[in-house]
C-alpha cells in the first residue's frame, strides 16, 4: 500500500489559505518518501466568511460531545466523514487527518466513525492546538496531540500550554483508588503521544514561517511543527507501529 489521502482540517473562522503552506510541505515530504498522495484542505465549520456565532456554537457542541462520549453526534466529525466518503478513495489508500483548533476535534470524531464504518487499523490523527477531549481507547495510540509550550510534556510533568485553546476541556476521568475511593486521573483518556512545541506566539501561530516567528537558531514555527508531525508519522505509517 503506497497511497495516502492527506486531509488538513481548519478550525474556527479560518482564512481560506491558512493551512495551505503546511499542506504543501507535508504533501511534498510524503511524495519524497515514496507515497502517492492526494491532499486537501477541509473546513468542517466553514471558513472566515461564515458566521462566527454559528461556528462557535458547533465547536462547543462538539467539545461537549467528546466529553460525554457522544462523538457520533459531532457536527464537524460528520461533515469531515461526509467529505471523505464523497471522494472516491483509491483502494488501499491510507487516510491521515490533521486538524488545527476545532479542526482537531472534527478529525478525531471522523476517525472514530471511519474506523467503525470500515474497520482495519485506525487512521493517524494529529491534533494541533485543539481543545482536550476524551480520546477513545481504540484511537489513543494513533493520535498525536501538539500544543504550544516551552516545556516538553511527560507523564510526570505539568501540562502548561501557552495556547489558551489547549486549556479548554480535559483528558481526565475518574478511576478507582485505594479503598475504592474514586480518584481523578488527569491523563486517563489522553492520547499516547503528546508533544509541546517551542514555537513563538500562540494559537494562531503554529504555521508561521517569517519573522518574528523564527527563533534564534533560524527555525520557523512552521518548521518546528512540521518536524514534530513528520517524526511521528514516520512511525505511525509503519505497518506495525509500536510506541
Amino acid at each position: 500500500m503506497n497511497k495516502i489521502g492527506l486531509y488538513l482540517l481548519a478550525g474556527f473562522r479560518t482564512a481560506p489559505h491558512f493551512m495551505e503552506r503546511f499542506r504543501a510541505v507535508l504533501h511534498a515530504w510524503l511524495e519524497e518518501e515514496g507515497w502517492t498522495v492526494h491532499s486537501e484542505l477541509l473546513f468542517p465549520y466553514g471558513d472566515w466568511s461564515r458566521g462566527a456565532v454559528r461556528q462557535l456554537w458547533e465547536i462547543r457542541r462538539d467539545i461537549r460531545a467528546g466529553m460525554r462520549r457522544r462523538r457520533g453526534r459531532s457536527i464537524g466529525g460528520g461533515r469531515t466523514l461526509g467529505s471523505l466518503l464523497a471522494r472516491e478513495r483509491r483502494q488501499g489508500e491510507k487516510t491521515i487527518l490533521i486538524g488545527h483548533s476545532g479542526g482537531g476535534l472534527a478529525a478525531l470524531h471522523a476517525a472514530e466513525r471511519l474506523l467503525a464504518l470500515e474497520g482495519g487499523d485506525p487512521c493517524p490523527v494529529v491534533m494541533i492546538g485543539s481543545p482536550r477531549v476524551r480520546i477513545p481507547d481504540s484511537l489513543r495510540r494513533s493520535v498525536l496531540y501538539l500544543y504550544a509550550g516551552g516545556e516538553p510534556a511527560s507523564p510526570a510533568g505539568p501540562f502548561k500550554p501557552a495556547d489558551p485553546v489547549c486549556r479548554l476541556g480535559t483528558f481526565g476521568g475518574w478511576t478507582a483508588g485505594s479503598r475504592r475511593w474514586p480518584l481523578w486521573a488527569a491523563d486517563k483518556h489522553a492520547p499516547a503521544h503528546i508533544r509541546a512545541l517551542p514555537i513563538i506566539g500562540g494559537h494562531a501561530d503554529y504555521f508561521r514561517e517569517r519573522e518574528p516567528f523564527v527563533n534564534a537558531e533560524g527555525r520557523s514555527n512552521l518548521e518546528i511543527t512540521f518536524d514534530a508531525v513528520r517524526s511521528w508519522l514516520k512511525t505511525a505509517l509503519q505497518p506495525a507501529a509500536v510506541d
